[in-house]
């Protein structure tokens, strides 16, 4: 026999086993029922041989919750700062190391293979076999905004060789599509409508971390470039045009990226967007781990304009040549165009810093929005 066929492990011991998890008992973090949006996840209709994929989906977290603490999953998030009580409002779990645990499982709750395929929950190999998705994995649920659990993002054991990516999402289905949920927006409903401030981070722990802080809603794309459908969703759950929103990004050069991009998206719906400098090379979940949740919310707190970052990510590109009157004036209009379609209100602190980065006058930078806007007339 094979690795590739080795029978499911039986569960660890004190562990329910599965048909201990029938749907209709209640988990830590599942949500009151609700009505899906008429144009929500459901609207397509059931995969095939089985029911309605929400349920499918929420017997897998369930199973995955249950599996969670004889794993090595409580031990890892401790380590990163998270106990029970900050995990408390999450879809956290994790999913066995053997091939067909899962899927034995949805089996034995009388889900077709078929089913169990199409929510993305099971794979079939080269030889045809009905493999689990998500192996040996620290397990974090996402879920539609009336709480559909949707699909999952799963992070890999540290240290334990498995290949693959680090985190690892759902792949696309009928409920779950990468780019058009965030991470943490369910769980953040109610703060963010008492006031909370939406914090837009990179990975799921991250939003925990964000949520744990403070008056923040920490909210994730979950391994995606910041997409304009999960802008609008965000914006139609809380008013961003005046509360705006805080973007926490890594502090690395991918960071910086996603930021720029995040700015230019997030500008047609607020000018309230702003930026929490960590420092080099730190994630809102590691700043949190070393200095604590109110050193992290004095940091959100402390957040300067987003745009302050895109015009130095603008004039970055030409800091080698900025001994050179050429290179001051090429930075210079490389930013001209973004300083100029600022509102009114945010032009001059630009010109402020974009004078003084480059060593030129604030006449001169002036002169360059002007020949900007002429251009555009």
């Amino acid at each position: 026999m094979t690795h590739l066929d080795a029978q499911p492990s039986e569960p660890h011991p004190g562990e329910p086993h599965p048909r201990e998890l029938l749907p209709g008992k209640p988990w830590p973090g599942e949500p009151p029922p609700a009505e899906p949006w008429p144009s929500g996840p459901l609207a397509a209709g059931p995969f095939p041989a089985g029911p309605l994929p929400g349920g499918l989906t929420l017997a897998a977290a369930r199973f995955f919750a249950a599996r969670m603490a004889g794993s090595w999953v409580p031990a890892y998030l401790a380590g990163r700062g998270f106990g029970e009580q900050a995990l408390r409002p999450w879809t956290v779990g994790y999913a066995p190391a053997g091939w067909r645990v899962l899927t034995a499982y949805l089996r034995s709750l009388g889900y077709g293979d078929a089913a169990i395929q199409a929510a993305g929950l099971a794979r079939r190999t080269r030889r045809g076999a009905l493999v689990d998705f998500f192996r040996d994995r620290a397990m974090f649920g996402i879920r539609w905004p009336d709480g559909t659990v949707a699909g999952f993002t799963g992070r890999a054991r540290p240290g334990g060789g498995q290949a693959g990516p680090v985190y690892l999402n759902s792949r696309t289905t009928g409920l779950y599509r990468k780019g058009s949920l965030l991470f943490g927006l369910y769980e953040g409903r109610r703060a963010l409508a008492t006031g909370a401030r939406p914090v837009l981070v990179e990975g799921p722990l991250d939003a925990i971390a964000v949520s744990a802080a403070g008056s923040y809603a920490g909210v994730s794309p979950c391994g995606t470039a910041l997409t304009p459908a999960q802008v609008t969703l965000l914006a139609r759950t809380c008013d961003l045009r005046r509360g705006g929103v805080v973007v926490a990004f890594d502090a690395d050069p991918a960071g910086r990226r996603a930021a720029v991009r995040a700015y230019h998206l997030l500008r047609g719906v607020t000018d309230h967007a702003v930026a929490a400098v960590l420092p080099a090379g730190q994630d809102p979940a590691g700043f949190r781990r070393e200095r604590g949740g109110r050193a992290l919310a004095r940091r959100l707190d402390a957040g300067v304009p987003l745009v302050d970052l895109v015009v130095d990510e603008t004039v970055a590109p030409f800091e080698r040549w900025l001994a050179f009157p050429d290179g001051k004036f090429a930075a210079l209009h490389a930013a001209a165009p973004l300083v100029a379609g600022l509102p009114s209100g945010q032009v001059a602190r630009q010109v402020v810093r974009v004078a003084r980065q480059l060593g030129l006058s604030y006449a001169e930078v002036t002169d360059a929005l002007t020949g900007v806007l002429r251009a555009q007339e």
